[in-house]
């Protein structure tokens, strides 16, 4: 082996070779790029692999590595990262790309770059390796201009001689310096590089130091394909391993659009971007960057679809023709079906139909069927035909599937659509509306149901089904997916689309599923003037099992209004009909109604019973909807009387039973999910409260997806996660049109006192005042002494930045607070409503807050007894089972204890308080403890999850530990200086410090890195 000297570039050899060297290299090499942003996902296994043959390489032999993927899969990512690696631990790199030359590549270019690449960073390495390796100078860039050559014909050099040349440059720099050859993209090698390739893979043995890692497409590798071979027996060769990159599972998809885009999209956009993406990262990026937040886009990004359709191009005209065929029909298409639709003889198609399985475009589904390989494909090649191509193919498929009477009505539906035969699609979509409801996919039904009423000018004259019944079948599926509004919507329209002379009772029966829709969304004034109409057309003789349930819901929307009375006697009545109709479902909801009736005057062991009869009888006779309803009601009666872990119970039943029955975005299952989330904080199982306010891998509508998320909130908050304010747009949205959104966002507040940022934190609660005055159509809004609690608390940490003279200002603004929840306050104390638990404690709570304000203050200061017996009922009140609430007032009453000097006692609060607070991971409560200055050293905590720090916040914090900046911890990590500045706000507040080095010492002391 020959040697070589050092590696210093001194300016004067690097210029001389420049001159002598020159090549015009492909910009953007893996040795010139710097590791991007965002961390490399989903390809640890093959990251440690690769680490694995490079230190084999060193202490073993040479080692040698195909990497083979899909294009887009993340192999240039995953080689910048390694090549990284590399040069982090000593290794020269070496980078040469291959690049579709069509025919006439350069004879062993990618080898060229990466020795004309030492030219620049190495000119002293390779004016001695020149020297040594004579042959080697044809390789170099200068020799391969026009205009340098000028050499005679038989001044040639042999192939051998140049291989060994190579093979000795590597040695040569290996003695020096362990050595990485990068060959990128060897699907497009000329004939030379490839025998280069497998002269040096065959001839490592036995050297150390050298690694040569070469990647190609495995799809572009067709049965004629000059590397299939090759590749092949590379891999059989000693030394060399095949590394295979599959794509990325769906969580590291959206993991990775995690990491490129921080700010939250609706669960339905990554689910979407997931499936199409079928995990390449490339696919998944292009997507996500064309993605909006209501994004239901169909088209393909053009530079995805220009990179998808050059296999395509690469067809003949038979193979094509079949290509574009299949994709009309979607995915999937048997070949029956096919063979029907592209006019070739039988012995054509499969020709056609095996090259574009060879060209890795089609491949085959089961026995009798074919699919793409990936959806983009099948996406990408439909945008591609032309208008007329595209009309004349469904024609063909929907003529095809009538006469074969094979497929279903969706297909039908589909292909008749597209071909502009509007009567059938109208007939298709309406049965595939009702194929889709026999088997819970309400979502799709609606859809088709939609579509059929787009069409309903187009129905055929003799179509049984007028516009009035398709909207109404549209409004059940609408509500049984979640989508409330567009329910109300349809429910209107149904009763729109009915002629003047149709039958009173259809006009009754369509105004009653009006009225059910209306109510969801906080519309009992207009549901009630449904049902008010609804029963004037249906007389009370003969008794009927329609006015029955007419009857059921009147009471219903009288009780939601408050009207009792008038609830109770149509309550009744309709209970009375349904027993004489002999109507189950009637008599249940009107059972269900006078329960709630019950406990909403104050005899909540009558209540009780008769939900826990209604729901076994609905049970037994297996109706749905009032085994739902019954079961929701429980859970409420049980909560209302701070019986958390029963209402939790039946909360989480109802949500399993809707989504076993399919329909979990129904409104009993998701406001029974939003409530099972918010009992469980108030039990303190916070832990299973976020994972149920988690949609991740569901496809919730946009609706239940705002109203889980929000509920997600309140543990956010309690955990001091700042972050989730980044949810707040998308949720304020939500909050103008339903009320339980807007309610669950009130702990945005106290993030934003944690951020710093006060004064937002009341704009908000004062903008939800505003917005709920507005939703509930009344100014006594249920919510507002929770808001004026949250609000006092909220003033008085601004107290201590406000000097003295402008604390008054304060106490003003508290004091409209205090008078908004009084006026709630006395409203609720009428006789025939019976306030709940949480209700109740809200109230004491507000008046605690209220004596806290002007003490800090110091205005119409009260006294320190005052106070105290202020806190004791505080705590008290939520003592039903709110845990963090009866921590946070405990800390509070710990403050005025020491003020009174009572120090045993404030001690005793704040040892409680704080270990409800690290069991929780109650960054804010913690940080509030140490201000009181009662904190004191103890042991970490054994919950398993110290301080509740994420896996990334623990890396930061074990480099501030280490003195790193925030710029010194992105470089290492990999992340913006930005997310730094993010991760590190996240952690003081979690740790209750109040610098870097507290953090630091507490991290120190509690063992947390």
């Amino acid at each position: 082996m020959g040697s070589v000297t050092a590696l210093p570039r001194p300016d004067a050899a690097r210029a001389t070779l420049e001159k002598q060297y020159t090549l015009s290299e492909v910009d953007g090499t893996i040795a010139d790029m710097a590791r991007p942003l965002t961390p490399l996902v989903g390809r640890n296994d093959e990251l440690a692999t690769m680490q694995s043959l490079l230190q084999e390489s060193v202490s073993d032999s040479a080692r040698a590595m195909l990497v083979v993927g899909d294009a887009g899969v993340g192999k240039t990512r995953l080689l910048i990262e390694a090549s990284a690696q590399a040069a982090d631990r000593g290794w020269l790199r070496m980078v040469g790309h291959c690049i579709d030359f069509g025919d006439a590549g350069l004879p062993y270019l990618p080898i060229s770059e990466a020795f004309g690449a030492l030219v620049r960073d190495h000119p002293e390495l390779v004016e001695s390796l020149v020297a040594e390796f004579p042959p080697l100078a044809r390789l170099l860039p200068a020799h391969r201009r026009l205009v340098q050559q000028t050499a005679a014909f038989d001044d040639r050099v042999e192939r051998g001689a140049l291989f060994d040349a190579v093979l000795g440059a590597l040695e040569s720099i290996s003695a020096q310096q362990p050595v990485l050859l990068i060959v990128e993209d060897v699907h497009w090698a000329d004939q030379a590089t490839r025998d280069l390739l497998g002269f040096l893979f065959a001839r490592l043995r036995g050297e150390r130091g050298i690694a040569i890692i070469a990647s190609y497409r495995s799809e572009d590798l067709h049965r004629r394909h000059p590397l299939r071979a090759v590749a092949a027996e590379w891999a059989r060769l000693p030394g060399v391993t095949r590394l295979p990159l599959p794509p990325l599972t769906a969580e590291e998809i959206r993991t990775l659009i995690g990491d490129v885009r921080p700010v939250p999209l609706p669960e339905q956009v990554i689910e979407r971007i997931i499936q199409r993406s079928g995990g390449n990262a490339f696919f998944a990026e292009q997507l996500l960057a064309a993605a909006t937040d209501d994004d239901r886009s169909s088209s393909v990004p053009a530079e995805l679809a220009d990179l998808l359709l050059v296999r395509l191009d690469r067809l003949s005209a038979d193979a094509r023709l079949a290509v574009r065929a299949a994709a009309v029909a979607g995915r999937r298409v048997p070949h029956e079906l096919l063979a029907a639709v592209v006019e070739l003889p039988p012995d054509a198609l499969e020709a056609a139909l095996r090259e574009a399985v060879d060209a890795h475009l089609l491949e085959p589904r089961g026995s009798e069927a074919y699919g793409f390989r990936h959806a983009l494909l099948a996406e990408a090649v439909y945008a591609d035909l032309l208008p007329g191509e595209r009309v004349r193919l469904h024609a063909s498929y929907a003529l095809a599937l009538t006469r074969t009477a094979t497929g279903s009505a969706a297909e039908l539906s589909r292909h008749a659509h597209e071909s502009h035969d509007l009567p059938m699609a109208f007939s298709a979509s309406v049965r595939a509306g009702d194929e889709a409801m026999t088997v819970a996919a309400a979502e799709d039904a609606m859809r088709y149901y939609e579509n059929a009423l787009e069409l309903a000018a187009h129905a055929p004259p003799e179509t049984e089904f007028p516009a009035s019944t398709v909207a109404a079948k549209a409004a059940n599926a609408a509500s049984v997916a979640g989508h409330v509004f567009r329910a109300v919507a349809l429910g209107k329209q149904a009763v729109a689309d009915l002629p003047a002379d149709a039958p009173p009772q259809l006009r009754a029966e369509l105004l009653l599923g009006k009225a059910r829709y209306a109510m969801p969304v906080d519309s009992e004034t207009d549901a009630l003037e449904s049902t008010d109409e609804a029963l004037r057309l249906v007389p009370d003789d003969p008794p009927t099992a329609l006015r029955a349930r007419i009857a059921v819901v009147h009471a219903r929307c009288l009780m939601m209004l408050g009207r009792y009375a008038d609830a109770s006697r149509w309550g009744q009545e309709a209970l009375m009909l349904g027993t004489r109709v002999a109507d189950p479902e009637a008599v249940a909801e009107a059972s269900t109604t006078l329960a709630v009736l019950d406990q909403r005057t104050g005899d909540p062991v009558s209540a009780a019973e008769g939900l826990l009869a209604v729901r076994a009888e609905a049970r037994e006779r297996g109706n749905l909807i009032a085994e739902l309803r019954s079961t929701y009601s429980l859970g409420g009666l049980y909560f209302e009387l701070g019986e958390l872990e029963k209402a939790v119970e039946a909360y989480e039943a109802n949500a399993a039973r809707a989504q076993q029955a399919g329909r979990p975005w129904s409104s009993y299952a998701i406001e029974s999910r939003v409530l099972s989330v918010l009992t469980r904080y108030q039990m303190g199982d916070w832990d299973r409260s976020a994972a149920h306010a988690s949609v991740v891998g569901e496809s919730p509508s946009p609706l239940a997806e705002a109203m889980i998320k929000a509920a997600g909130l309140a543990v956010a908050a309690g955990r001091g996660e700042v972050a989730a304010l980044e949810l707040l747009p998308a949720l304020r949205s939500w909050s103008l049109r339903e009320t339980m959104v807007a309610v669950q966002t009130v702990p945005a507040a106290d993030l934003f006192v944690c951020a710093g940022e006060p004064e937002r934190a009341l704009e908000h609660l004062d903008w939800l005042v505003l917005e709920l005055t507005g939703l509930w159509q009344t100014a006594l809004i249920p919510s507002q002494v929770r808001i004026s609690a949250i609000a006092l608390a909220t003033l008085s940490a601004m107290v201590s930045d406000r000097p003295q003279s402008g604390r008054p200002a304060l106490v003003e603004r508290g004091e409209a607070y205090l008078s908004a929840a009084w006026a709630v306050l006395a409203d609720q104390q009428k006789p025939e409503r019976k306030l709940g638990a949480e209700s109740r404690a809200w109230g004491l709570r507000v008046e605690a807050e209220w004596l806290r304000l002007r003490w800090l203050a110091g205005v119409q200061a009260p006294t320190l007894d005052e106070q105290i017996e202020g806190w004791q009922r505080s705590i008290e009140g939520f003592s039903y089972g709110d845990r963090y609430e009866v921590a946070r007032s405990q800390a509070r009453l710990a403050t005025v204890f020491r003020a009174a000097g009572r120090s045993a006692e404030a001690a005793e609060l704040a040892t409680s308080a704080r270990e409800t607070a690290r069991e929780l991971g109650a960054a804010p409560l913690l940080a509030e403890l140490r201000a009181l200055g009662t904190s004191r050293r103890v042991e970490a905590p054994t919950t398993g999850r110290p301080q509740n720090l994420t896996g990334r916040e623990k890396e930061v914090l074990a480099l501030l530990e280490q003195g790193r900046t925030n710029r010194q911890a992105a470089k290492e990590l990999y992340i913006s200086e930005k997310t730094v500045s993010v991760h590190v706000s996240n952690i003081l507040a979690k740790l209750g410090a109040s610098s870097r080095a507290e953090a630091a010492s507490i991290a120190r002391r509690d063992g947390l890195t």
